[in-house]
């Protein structure tokens, strides 16, 4: 996830977070959701 870099959260749910990000070389904006893996 070096690649890239927070710009800002963009929604939260039940299972996780959608965040913005923006690749590091290409500046392209892409949108990532973070799931909540829970407990093992």
């Amino acid at each position: 996830m070096d690649k890239y870099e927070l710009v800002k959260d963009i929604g939260s749910g039940n299972f996780g977070v959608a965040r913005l990000m923006r690749n590091k070389e290409t500046k392209e904006l892409v949108a990532m959701k973070y799931i909540d893996r829970g407990q093992k």
